[in-house]
């Protein structure tokens, strides 16, 4: 008895011990468990199921193409690939890839996106132009001033007193490649100071423009009514007393279009036709040609570095009996990756017919610096 006794010290705990989890690993105490695990309390929170994991991390934000020009990112569920394949079809690949392979590979995309007009909408007052001005054109709406040679006249002081802003646009919405129709209105000022005479007025010519423009992917086209008219100085006239005045003028027609060979370059030409001239002017104006200019993708690196440019442009008039002019500029850019504006420092040298329209007659070689910003 004294044996048993003594032995139960060790044999009880052990046999109570056995019996409780032969208890829990029952199926009844098992569905008791759950039950009572399912069964929140008020002012409780329902417990975590057995077999959930707290170690997993959140999933990862995904990004998805948000529509023309761009991606966002929303937080989400982890998509499998044939997923993603049927969320971003792109004439490209099925894949979220931002490196071209060239618009002759796929005529609806540029600089990396899928161009379409599924989300168009109508945008008063657009922060970005479509059809932008030529860099290479000496009469655009632009801030800009040089300092020149001209011969036979000495240093003259070229100004630009311009701008231009869109209207209203049908097309990409804000943070999107710009593309679709717009109206522009833009407006200039082209006055010359000769520097030899104490900086007096020597000419100013005056234009104003209302654009509407189309853009897609790698083309662009516009179809323009302006306005122009030139005005002699009254320094000059006093100078020269015997210098007979023209009165200038027209109205016209524009129809131009380009063609980007990749992001940084374009081609392009216009046709003139105006309808109402007067002071010599005659109906038919062209010009053509290049703008070389880094576009702003280049700077998404390393913003704010500066970058060469080249831009050359050609001109021909009726009233000159179909001669012209060709201007090159050429120096180093800086490329607003919000705004997309340029400014621009370099050398320009022009050589054909008058770029003051009061000197019709006359033909001028131009060379020397200057600095610009372009809308």
């Amino acid at each position: 008895m004294a044996f048993c006794l003594q032995g139960n010290r060790y044999f009880w705990p052990g046999f109570f011990l056995l019996l409780s989890s032969l208890c829990l690993c029952s199926p009844a105490s098992g569905q008791l468990h759950q039950s009572v695990a399912e069964a929140p309390s008020l002012g409780q929170v329902p417990l975590a199921p057995p077999e959930a994991d707290f170690l997993t991390p959140p999933p990862a934000p995904l990004r998805v193409p948000s529509g023309l020009g761009g991606y966002s990112f929303e937080s989400g569920p982890s998509l499998s690939p044939s997923q993603l394949e049927t969320l971003y079809t792109s004439p490209y690949d099925s894949n979220l890839s931002d490196n071209p392979r060239g618009p002759e590979d796929c005529p609806d995309c540029f600089d990396g996106y899928y161009h379409n007009s599924s989300s168009w909408s109508w945008s008063v007052l657009p922060d970005k132009l479509l059809y932008k001005s030529y860099l290479g054109g000496p009469r655009e709406p632009r801030l800009g001033q040089g300092i020149l040679y001209l011969n036979g006249t000495g240093t003259i002081w070229s100004l630009e007193a311009g701008g231009r802003a869109g209207i209203l646009r049908y097309g990409s919405g804000p943070g999107e490649r710009p593309q679709g129709w717009q109206l522009d209105l833009w407006g200039a000022a082209f006055p010359r100071l000769n520097m030899k005479n104490n900086s007096e007025l020597d000419a100013v010519d005056f234009k104003v423009g209302f654009p509407l423009t189309w853009s897609k992917g790698a083309y662009q086209a516009k179809f323009e009514w302006n306005h122009i008219s030139s005005h002699i100085g009254d320094e000059f006239l006093l100078n020269n007393p015997t210098f007979v005045r023209i009165d200038y003028l027209r109205d016209a027609f524009v129809l131009g279009g380009g063609y980007f060979l990749n992001p940084d370059l374009r081609l392009y030409a216009d046709a003139e036709y105006a309808y109402r001239v007067h002071g010599g002017s005659e109906p038919w104006h062209f010009q053509f040609g290049f703008d070389y200019s880094p576009a702003a993708e280049s700077y998404y690196q390393q913003p704010n570095r500066p970058q060469p440019f080249l831009a050359v442009n050609g001109s021909l008039r009726q009233e000159a009996n179909y001669s012209g002019g060709v201007n090159v500029v050429t120096g180093i850019q800086w490329r607003g990756v919000e705004s997309d504006a340029v400014f621009r420092i370099g050398l320009q040298y022009y050589q054909g017919q008058s770029l003051q329209l009061e000197f019709i007659d006359d033909y001028e070689e131009l060379i020397g610096v200057g600095m610009w910003y372009d809308f």
